[in-house]
C-alpha cells in the first residue's frame, strides 16, 4: 500500500518532471524509510524511472525519480 501511495503521488506530476524525496513526503506523509523501501520496490517493478541510480539525496536513497509510462498505465488500470 505504501508503494501505491508513492506511485499515486508521482502521478500528480507532469511527464518528464522528476521528483525529490521531500516532495513525495509532503504529498504522502510517509516516513523517509518507508519512501526509500517503496521506491526500491517500484524501481524493480519498472514503475518508476531513476535517471541516476548512483546519486542519492540523504536521507533518501535516490536523488530524483519520475513515474514511468508503464507505472501510469498500471495505476490507471488497477488504481
Amino acid at each position: 500500500m505504501d508503494a501505491k501511495k508513492v506511485l499515486e503521488a508521482l502521478s500528480d506530476f507532469n511527464r518528464g518532471e522528476f521528483t525529490k524525496g521531500e516532495q513525495i513526503h509532503k504529498k504522502t506523509g510517509l516516513s523517509t524509510e518507508i519512501i526509500n523501501v517503496a521506491v526500491k520496490v517500484l524501481e524493480k517493478s519498472l514503475l518508476v524511472n531513476n535517471p541516476d541510480i548512483s546519486k542519492s539525496s540523504p536521507p533518501y536513497d535516490f536523488d530524483t525519480i519520475e513515474i514511468s509510462d508503464f507505472g501510469r498505465q498500471v495505476l490507471e488500470k488497477y488504481g
